[in-house]
């Protein structure tokens, strides 16, 4: 009888980081039958990983602080014709 092995959504990020560790070091020493599990261990695990690094991208980006003004303005101050906006 085989084992069933567990879904990738049904592991932690921890857990799934070493089943596919586990199933690729059978993988590598001739286990046929590892490949497959293997190869879906580790395409969750970079999708997790993906997933999580957009999101702290997209949140810090939304508090990215404002841009610095430009060196040359230190040399060269606006004058208060040009700080006037319409």
């Amino acid at each position: 009888m085989t084992q069933q092995l567990p879904h990738p959504d049904d592991l932690s990020d921890e857990e799934l980081a070493e089943q596919a560790q586990a199933w690729r070091r059978l993988a590598l020493r001739g286990d046929r039958s590892a490949r497959a599990p293997a190869h879906a261990y580790e395409t969750a695990l970079r999708e997790r990983t993906r997933a999580s690094v957009a999101a702290e991208l997209i949140a810090s980006a939304s508090a990215a602080p404002a841009p610095k003004r430009p060196w040359w303005r230190r040399l060269w101050p606006l004058s208060a014709e040009q700080r006037v906006t319409s």
